[in-house]
């Protein structure tokens, strides 16, 4: 019996498509080998929506390749560079566009071309090979907002929704599974439905799939500023099964940036946002670019100031990154790496003092954490997540004392904090 094994580059939705990919192999008669290098077939579902995420998906590959190894490369680096990697990667069996993940194993046997061209009729199915106390449901495909630095309309496609129907099934099998916790992503979540011509596509998922019983916690990541509504920020609020949290990424609040970014509603549709939010019990996730051509010394000051308010809990930041084939990849002036790193630094330092001094406010008290496992440094310690710290991207609780089993929520009680995750022991 061949073995198979996924190497998954880039955020939790490609984590999603890794886990489809290996449950299509494993149908297919395949076993499953966790390390590569024990593996007949290496697929490496890549990354390439910056700069740094293509290196490091080619040399993941290079590397698989000088080692012997039978390399399928899937994903976004497919979509964007099908003549080079022909070219270049002749070691490489087979290219996969994102949507081919179905018939993927049953054409090794019979290659007539080593490139399936992407699909973007579909969202992918959620897979069941693995789930565990918290699990990322992919509720849309690709983004039609068309923002001048991203390439995700052109590597995914146009919004693609799945219909609730399918996502109430795989929520329901989820929950039979044990699943406490389902993330909901996508590239613009907040746009859900909106294909189907149902503008209010997201509360209304939110609405159905609160009923199913099992999950405790609903989570949603990704929502574009202006998708966010009162009707939204009420149901979130007020269901005690939906997470209060938000991933609003805003990319800027300089209104000049923001329309050279051409993102949809500019600072009015941030600061609209905020409004919303703020004093609902709501904790932000968000990121920001810096370095974006337009960002002169006064907009980094306006973001500076802006950050400094504190309405956001945990941030992302990332320095521009000119993609070939964007808008923004000519955009005049662009600022020097160092200037960018500068200001990266600069953002990150003013929300780590933000997250210290919020954090401190939580020792003594004792609040409802999610414990995952051992922490990621040391099975000394047991590590979870409280319901303003989503998975892979926050911070967490490190529990030093005390025990419960993996996957069941506990209440611990915090007695100190870092600048980013709590310590506490199980009461």
């Amino acid at each position: 019996m061949k073995r198979f094994s996924v190497i998954s580059l880039g955020c939790s939705k490609n984590l999603v498509d890794s886990e489809y990919i290996c449950e299509r192999f494993l149908h297919a008669g395949f076993a499953i080998a966790e390390d590569p290098q024990d593996a007949d077939i290496v697929v490496v579902n890549t990354c390439d929506f910056l700069r740094s995420a293509v290196e490091e998906s080619i040399k993941a590959i290079l590397e698989l390749v000088d080692e012997g190894k039978d390399v399928i490369c899937a994903g976004c680096l497919v979509s964007r560079y099908k003549k080079e990697l022909l070219k270049e990667l002749t070691g490489v069996r087979l290219f996969a566009g994102p949507g081919t993940y179905d018939t993927l194993p049953d054409v090794l046997d019979d290659l007539n071309d080593r490139y399936m061209a992407p699909y973007f009729g579909q969202v992918v199915s959620r897979s069941f090979i693995s789930t565990g106390s918290s699990a990322y449901l992919k509720v849309c495909e690709g983004c039609s907002n068309h923002c001048n630095y991203c390439l995700i309309p052109s590597l995914r496609g146009e919004l693609i929704s799945k219909p609730v129907e399918i996502i109430e099934k795989e929520i329901k099998h989820l929950a039979d599974s044990g699943v406490k916790e389902i993330v909901l992503i996508g590239q613009d979540l907040g746009s859900y439905g909106k294909d189907l011509g149902n503008p209010v596509g997201l509360v209304e998922l939110l609405n159905r799939i609160a009923g199913i019983g099992g999950p405790e916690w609903i989570r949603i990541m990704y929502v574009h500023p202006a998708s966010i509504s009162d009707e939204l920020i009420d149901i979130i609020r007020d269901n005690p099964r939906i997470c209060p949290y938000i991933d609003m990424p805003i990319q800027h609040i300089s209104d000049n940036v923001l329309k050279a970014m051409a993102r949809k509603g500019g600072r009015p549709a941030v600061e609209s946002a905020i409004e919303k939010i703020v004093d609902k019990g709501i904790s932000i996730r968000s990121t920001v670019m810096v370095g974006h051509p337009g960002e002169d010394e006064h907009a980094f000051y306006e973001l500076e100031e802006f950050i400094s308010k504190g309405y956001i809990d945990h941030l992302g930041v990332f320095e521009f990154s000119p993609e070939p084939g964007t808008i923004s990849y000519s955009m005049k002036p662009q600022l020097p790496g160092p200037v960018e790193g500068r200001r990266k630094h600069r953002i990150m330092s003013i929300q780590q003092e933000i997250s210290r001094n919020r954090l401190k406010s939580f020792v003594g008290q004792k609040i409802k954490v999610l414990l995952m496992g051992y922490h990621s440094e040391t099975d000394l310690l047991l590590e979870g997540r409280a319901v303003f710290q989503a998975p892979d991207v926050d911070g967490c609780v490190i529990i030093n004392q005390g025990d419960a089993p993996f996957g069941s929520f506990c209440n611990v009680e915090i007695t100190d904090s870092l600048d980013y995750d709590l310590i506490g022991r199980i009461v």
